[in-house]
C-alpha cells in the first residue's frame, strides 16, 4: 500500500456573482409525512406504578407513552434544523421513570433530558456531555437516596447522577475482561440496597457491585445454554431482588435471583431485543423493547406467557426513514433506506419503487445492515457496493440485491480496516471509500481485499464522488471540498473554505460544475470546475425546492437534461431538479 499523504490546508474562497440558471424542480421520490417509518422503533422501555409504558423511540427521534392496554397516551420529538433544543431527541436510546419524570438518554445529542410522565413536557435538561449515553436507569443509592445511573459504552463504564443532573461518581475502567472491567457496556441497573447489576456487553456477563463499586459477583458466558448470554444488552431488578436481563442476541429475556441463578426465560426469538423493564408487585409485567419488530412485548410474571403486544406496523416500502446515500443510473436508483437497514430501488424516470432488500445484521458473518449510509454502482462488475456503516465493511450485491459473497473490511484504523464509512464510489473495479471515523479516504481493490493507498488529513469526510481520474471529498468538519487524484491519492487542490460550514455531498454536473449538500444551512452550494463559487439555492422547510438536512447528492444525464438528485435526508424524500443551465 502507498504511503498515507497529508492534506495541504484549503485558502479561502470569496463569493463572486451567481451564473447560469437556477435549479428547476422536477419530482419527488419517496413518501414524506411518515409512509416509511414504523410505529416505533423501540431501543429504550421503562413502566411506571400505575401500568403506563415509556418507550425510547430511536428511529423516529422521538419518546412515547402508551396506557396499560397499549393505547398511545402522548407522542413527543422532532427532527428539525436545530436538533440540540430541549424537546429534541436524536437516536434517544433509552428510558427511565421515577416520581412523576422521564430521564432520556439523548445518544445523539449526547446529553440527558428530563420529561414530566404526565405530558412529555420538558422538565430539565442536563449540562453534562457525554461521550455515548446509550443506557440510563432509575435507581437508588446503599443510603436509598434516588439515583440515575447512566452507562457510557465509549466512556466504557456507569456514570450516577443525583435526579438534577450533579455527578455523583463515575466508573469506567479500560476495555477488559478481568474481573470488574467491562467491554462496551449498555446498561445498569440497581437493587433495593443500592447493588449495581451491569450488562457488560461483549464480555456477555453480568457483574454485580456494592453500593459502593466494589465487585460482588458476575455470571454468564457466551451462548445460547440457560444462564448464558450472547450480547447482554439490558438489565431490570425487581422489588424483590430479580434480575431480568435483555439477552440480544439469543432473542429472549432471562431472569436471575440477586446471586445469578438461572429461574425462568420468556420470549424465544425476539429479533431486535434492546431492553427489559418490570412492572409493580410481587409478580410483574416483564416488558421487553423489540427494536427491529418495532414493537413491546408484555409477558405476565416472572416465568409468564407472552401477554400483549403493541407497536409492531412496519416501514412501508417505496418511503424512507432517515434515508442518506444513493446511486443512479438510466435503470436504477439505489438508496441507503438507513433507519430501515435495507437497500430500496426505484425508477430514476418515473419515481416508482421497484424492489427492496436487507434486513437489520449486526457483527461479523450476518447477512444484514446495520445503519448502511451509502452504496454505489459498479459499472465494471455490474453489482453493487453497499458501505454497511456501523459493521464496519462494504458489501457486494449483484443488481436485484442478491449476495455475492464478497465482503471488505473490518473494524480497525490499520490497512484494511474501517471506521463508519459514510460513503462510497467506483473507480474502474476498485472502490473510493470515506473512512469517515478515522478521517481518511482509501482506495480498495476488490479482487485482493486490500487498499491501495490512504489518504489522510481530512476531519470527518462524509462523501466521496469520482469524475475521471479526480476524486472529490466532501470533508465535512473542515468545511471544504477537497480533490485527490484517484491514480495515487495526493492533493490536487481543495476549495469552499469560507463558503461550506458543513458539506455532506458532492456532486459534478455534465458541465463540471461541483454541486455541494450543506446541511448545517439547510441548502445547496453550486461551484465551478475551477472551484470558484457560483450559488447558493434552497432553505429550511418543507416545500420544493426547500430541505431539511440534505446529505447526498447524485447527478443524471437524461436526454438534454442534467438532473442533480437531492437527499433531504429529514424529510424522508429526494428532490429531482433540473440543473442544466443557459
Amino acid at each position: 500500500m502507498a504511503a498515507a499523504i497529508a492534506l495541504a490546508g484549503g485558502g479561502a474562497v470569496s463569493p463572486a456573482l451567481a451564473s447560469g440558471s437556477t435549479p428547476v424542480y422536477l419530482q419527488t421520490i419517496g413518501a414524506p409525512g411518515g409512509g416509511g417509518h414504523a410505529t416505533m422503533y423501540p431501543s429504550g422501555v421503562d413502566v411506571d406504578p400505575s401500568g403506563d409504558v415509556y418507550v425510547a423511540d430511536t428511529g423516529n427521534d422521538q419518546v412515547a407513552a402508551y396506557s396499560p392496554s397499549g393505547a398511545q397516551l402522548w407522542r413527543v420529538g422532532t427532527r428539525g434544523t436545530n436538533p440540540k433544543l430541549a424537546g429534541r431527541f436524536a437516536q434517544p436510546r433509552d428510558i427511565a421513570y421515577a416520581a412523576g419524570l422521564l430521564y432520556v438518554a439523548d445518544l445523539g445529542n449526547n446529553r440527558v433530558q428530563v420529561l414530566n410522565a404526565a405530558d412529555g413536557s420538558v422538565a430539565a435538561v442536563w449540562s453534562y456531555r457525554f461521550p455515548s449515553a446509550i443506557g440510563i436507569t432509575a435507581g437508588v443509592d446503599g443510603a436509598n437516596n434516588p439515583i440515575v445511573l447512566v452507562t457510557d459504552n465509549v466512556a466504557n463504564g456507569v456514570l450516577a447522577f443525583s435526579t438534577s443532573g450533579s455527578l455523583l461518581w463515575s466508573d469506567t475502567t479500560p476495555v477488559g475482561k478481568a474481573a470488574g472491567q467491562f467491554n462496551g457496556p449498555r446498561d445498569a441497573a440497581t437493587d433495593s440496597a443500592g447493588n449495581i447489576y451491569v450488562a457488560d456487553y461483549a464480555n456477555d456477563r453480568i457483574e454485580k457491585f456494592d453500593a459502593n463499586r466494589n465487585l460482588l459477583l458476575s455470571w454468564g458466558s457466551r451462548g445460547a445454554a440457560n444462564g448464558q448470554f450472547n450480547r447482554p444488552y439490558g438489565v431490570a431488578v425487581d422489588s424483590a431482588g430479580r434480575v431480568y436481563v435483555a439477552d440480544s442476541d439469543n432473542g429472549r429475556i432471562e431472569e436471575f435471583d440477586g446471586s445469578g441463578n438461572w429461574l425462568a426465560t420468556v420470549g424465544t426469538g425476539q429479533f431486535g431485543l434492546r431492553r427489559v423493564a418490570v412492572g409493580s408487585g410481587a409478580n410483574p409485567e416483564v416488558y421487553g423493547a423489540d427494536l427491529w419488530s418495532y414493537e413491546i412485548t408484555e409477558y405476565s410474571g416472572v416465568g409468564g406467557t407472552l401477554d400483549q403486544t403493541f407497536g409492531g406496523t412496519p416501514p412501508a416500502t417505496g418511503a424512507f426513514n432517515e434515508a442518506y446515500g444513493m446511486e443512479v443510473d438510466g435503470a436504477n436508483l439505489y438508496v441507503a433506506d438507513t433507519d430501515n437497514q435495507r437497500v430500496e430501488a426505484f425508477d430514476p424516470s418515473s419515481g416508482a419503487f421497484q424492489f427492496s432488500w436487507g434486513t437489520r445484521g449486526f457483527g461479523d458473518g450476518n447477512p444484514g445492515f446495520n445503519w448502511p449510509r451509502d452504496l454505489t454502482i459498479n459499472e465494471t462488475t455490474n453489482t453493487v457496493w453497499v458501505a454497511d456503516t456501523k459493521n464496519f465493511r462494504l458489501t457486494e450485491f449483484d443488481r436485484s440485491g442478491n449476495p455475492t459473497g464478497r465482503n471488505l473490511g473490518s473494524f480497525g484504523k490499520g490497512p484494511n480496516q474501517l471506521n463508519w464509512p459514510y460513503g462510497i464510489a467506483s473507480y474502474g473495479a476498485d472502490l473510493v471509500v470515506a473512512d469517515t471515523n478515522n478521517s481518511r479516504i482509501q482506495l480498495w481493490d476488490p479482487s485482493t481485499g486490500h487498499t491501495v493507498w490512504t489518504a489522510v488529513g481530512m476531519n470527518f469526510p462524509k462523501d466521496v464522488t469520482v469524475a475521471g481520474d479526480v476524486i472529490y471529498v466532501a470533508d465535512s468538519l473542515n468545511g471544504r471540498i477537497v480533490r485527490l487524484s484517484a491514480v495515487d491519492g495526493s492533493v490536487i487542490d481543495s476549495f469552499g473554505v469560507g463558503v461550506l460550514h458543513r458539506p455532506e455531498g458532492v456532486a459534478i454536473a455534465a458541465d463540471g460544475n461541483v454541486w455541494v449538500a450543506d446541511p448545517a444551512r439547510n441548502d445547496l452550494v453550486e461551484f465551478n470546475s475551477a472551484g470558484t463559487y457560483l450559488r447558493t439555492f434552497g432553505k429550511a422547510g418543507s416545500a420544493a425546492g426547500q430541505f431539511n438536512n440534505p446529505t447526498h447528492l447524485e447527478t443524471l444525464v437524461s436526454g438534454a437534461t442534467n438532473e442533480l438528485f437531492v437527499m433531504d435526508t429529514w424529510n424522508d424524500r429526494i428532490q429531482v431538479f433540473d440543473v442544466t443551465g443557459q
